[in-house]
């Protein structure tokens, strides 16, 4: 009796062993792709993360670290909440994902069958976007100390154009990658960047938060691994003539002199016929009448600022900004029939990791909308970035003790359908792509239709491209005369859709080997 209780025993324990060894995940079968994807674009040699995650090895001996980093939050770095828009290059892990590699650490990290783990991904050289049409390079070197303090400097990049340009995509390549830690961008056309630089004996200028003058366009900027991607065919930002582009570049700290040199790749829509993004800031002036923007000494001080919308837009991206003593934000607007539409969430602030964000489709905002940012301050001692020590009633600035109120909203007059179009466009991984064939995009405007279908169609070369009309269910439609010759530059072509059932359909263009789709709703 005692001996088929004790072999009852043994066979429940060891079929509990077995299945706790079944449920851990493995390097190779389940953490690997997940490193591969949200780790190794920024934890490479020669990229801005202090150490690599490529190998198994690698990996395992940082365990515990990236066990906790991702727990909490901090890796890969993407401040704003879920619930709060849907953005273009979310880097934020799922919930899912976090689970597998707490999981596979508990567990002790197991391999699993290497012969079957993932290859580590490789990175294309040079530009990801093919070949630029104006390269803009910084003038000079900048030498980043061994001192390891962060540094804020702002370079002059002169476009020398001779006529107003309509860009479809600005690349940031960094001269140096392990020390860039993020770029932002702005345009001057008033000369004031130039003679700040003329007056720093250094190369560029120094700013914390301010470039000095209102930005002539709307850009956001650029994170380690972030992929630029071009605007829809019929989007663009205005660089103008004879105009400076300005960037602003955090430089990491650093326990070795470095130095850079980076430039940035700017690629032109072919054609004028592109909506111009537009920009706008809410910020101390968007407070209520008489409340001045004054942070006191062993205080956490909240603002809410309001602006009413004057007429429909589609919000396309957003950036909001403060300085040392930020501890978290959002933006928000309500609508004239009382619904609240969620723009963006930053519960915990982190100067070092700001940035600019694109929505993955554009949100309309009606006219007469409120819109509202909210942001609160710590300024006492339990904030580990407090740069006064004691604290000290804070105002605003753009130095490095100052503090700024202030989101910029990048936006375009409404039109029907861009609750449909696509921001997140696609991108050759690499410039041999390129070579075996040119890229080309599609896009249906307006994406509400009923009696035709008309497509943007911006192509890098001359080609015949073949359409599809393909349906839910994924069955191609056949339609009159669907090859099509279209030259370099952007174009349009008509296709009809009164015969097609009310519907969501999906428009396929193929050529070669590259294929551009687009989705349309027929009414």
């Amino acid at each position: 009796m005692r001996l088929t209780t004790l072999l009852l025993l043994v066979l429940c324990v060891t079929g509990s062993v077995s299945s706790i060894a079944a449920e851990t995940p493995t390097w190779s079968a389940d953490v690997a792709k997940i490193i591969y994807t949200n780790c190794t674009p920024c934890h490479r040699p020669g990229e801005i993360a202090p150490f690599p995650l490529i190998t198994y090895e690698q990996v395992s001996d940082f365990g515990f670290s990236v066990k906790r980093a991702v727990e909490k939050r901090e890796m890969p770095p993407w401040p704003p909440a879920k619930g709060h828009g849907t953005f273009v290059g979310n880097r934020s892990l799922s919930d899912a994902d976090i689970e597998t590699i707490t999981k596979w650490v508990d567990g002790g990290m197991p391999v699993g069958d290497l012969t079957s783990a993932p290859k580590p991904p490789t990175f294309p050289e040079g530009s990801q976007l093919g070949t630029p049409d104006m390269v803009l390079t910084m003038n000079e070197t900048w030498t980043v100390q061994d001192n390891n303090k962060d540094v804020y400097r702002y370079f002059v990049l002169p476009t020398k154009l001779l006529q107003d340009r309509n860009v479809k995509a600005i690349e940031f390549r960094p001269g140096n990658a392990a020390v860039v830690h993020h770029v932002l961008y702005f345009l001057d056309t008033s000369g004031t960047a130039r003679k700040k630089d003329a007056e720093d004996p250094l190369p560029g200028y120094s700013g914390f938060g301010d470039p000095g003058f209102e930005s002539a366009a709307s850009f956001l900027g650029w994170v380690p691994g972030a992929q630029t991607r071009f605007y829809p065919p019929t989007i663009g930002a205005k660089m103008y003539a004879n105009s400076d582009f300005v960037i602003q570049v955090h430089y990491a700290p650093s326990t070795t002199v470095q130095t850079d040199r980076s430039h940035l790749n700017v690629f032109f829509h072919p054609s004028d016929e592109v909506r111009q993004v537009q920009q706008f800031a809410m910020n101390i002036r968007n407070l209520p009448q008489g409340q001045r923007f004054e942070i006191p000494p062993n205080k956490v001080q909240a603002f809410t600022t309001s602006f009413t919308v004057p007429y429909e837009i589609s919000v396309i991206g957003i950036a909001p900004h403060m300085h040392l003593l930020g501890k978290d934000c959002r933006a928000y607007a309500t609508t004239p029939k009382g619904d609240t539409i969620r723009l963006i969430s930053v519960p915990q602030w982190d100067f070092h990791w700001q940035g600019g964000y694109t929505y993955k489709n554009p949100v309309r905002i009606p006219r007469g909308s409120k819109l509202f940012y909210e942001a609160s301050y710590d300024n006492t001692i339990n904030n580990l970035d407090n740069p006064n020590s004691p604290p000290k009633t804070v105002r605003w600035g753009e130095g490095t003790s100052d503090e700024m109120l202030l989101c910029y909203f990048h936006w375009l007059p409404f039109q029907p359908g861009d609750e449909q179009l696509d921001m997140e466009t696609a991108v050759p991984t690499s410039v041999h792509d390129l070579a075996d064939s040119a890229p080309f995009s599609l896009q249906a405007w307006p994406t509400i239709t009923s009696e035709s279908i008309r497509l943007a169609v911006e192509s890098d070369v001359e080609r015949t491209i073949t359409l599809e009309v393909v349906d839910v269910a994924g069955s191609a439609i056949r339609i009159p005369a669907d090859r099509h010759n279209v030259p370099q530059g952007v174009s349009s072509i008509t296709i009809p859709s009164a015969e097609l059932a009310s519907g969501v359909y999906m428009v396929r263009a193929i050529s070669g080997n590259s294929v551009s789709s687009c989705r349309v709703v027929v009414k």
